[in-house]
């Protein structure tokens, strides 16, 4: 089949080019995968707590996703997240956010909160409840 295929056929600068453009979107991935982690990093080292509210769930390419709002020091915040396997239950949740800069968040849809803190408007350095280890790590898979 690839007996008439030689690679000495195929100009150098093709070669160069495709291999310039190999690196470069390998860059970018390893870029993006570590500003990630460095996020995820923050989040755990530096967040605080508050109770986010569900606004919308959607579908989207590869599943389901959902809008959620909360509030820092009078400014509303939206952010979106995957669901993966988590079904939306309710329409508040803990949320885990940067006070430096806040829109960076995450939502715990593993983690339910009590009715005595659905309207609560206070920031918490921990979630204020006794919760599974594995509801909190699923988020920072």
């Amino acid at each position: 089949m690839f007996e008439n295929f030689k690679l000495s056929k195929i100009p150098k600068k093709t070669i160069k080019k495709n291999v310039i453009g190999l690196v470069v979107i390998a860059i970018v991935v390893a870029f993006a995968y570590l500003r990630n982690e460095n996020t995820d990093t923050k989040l755990l080292n530096l967040g605080k707590y508050k109770i986010g509210e569900i606004v919308e769930v959607f579908g989207m390419k590869g599943g389901t996703a959902c809008r959620y709002k909360y509030e820092v020091n009078g400014i509303e915040y939206i952010s979106t997240n995957y669901l993966g396997s988590s079904k939306v239950k309710n329409k508040k949740y803990f949320i885990i956010y940067l006070p430096s800069n806040p829109e960076k968040s995450k939502i715990f849809l593993e983690i339910q909160v009590p009715d005595s803190l659905r309207y609560s408007k206070k920031s918490w350095n921990k979630i204020p409840v006794k919760y599974d280890e594995k509801a909190f790590e699923k988020e920072f898979k």
